[in-house]
């Protein structure tokens, strides 16, 4: 059984570059000072996941790496 930390995150909704068309894509991360967080003045959070073009370097996808840890939306 998964916890919540163990959720598998969903299929990254790219497979190619828009801009130049290319196949080859990379997964790179943000850290340190551009982690999203979870509180307003939280110093602990989450780090940015990319998806990126390696022929053109168009940023092609961004989400958190940990969804889950935030609160649900009021």
């Amino acid at each position: 059984m998964m916890n919540s930390r163990e959720k598998k995150q969903p299929r990254i909704p790219v497979t190619h570059c828009a801009w130049c068309g290319s196949y080859d894509l990379g997964i790179g991360w943000q850290q340190n000072e551009a982690i999203v967080t979870f509180r307003r003045n939280g110093l602990l959070g989450n780090r940015l996941k990319y998806v990126i073009c390696r022929n053109c370097g168009a940023v092609l996808y961004q989400c958190v790496a940990e969804p889950s840890r935030f609160p649900p939306a009021e």
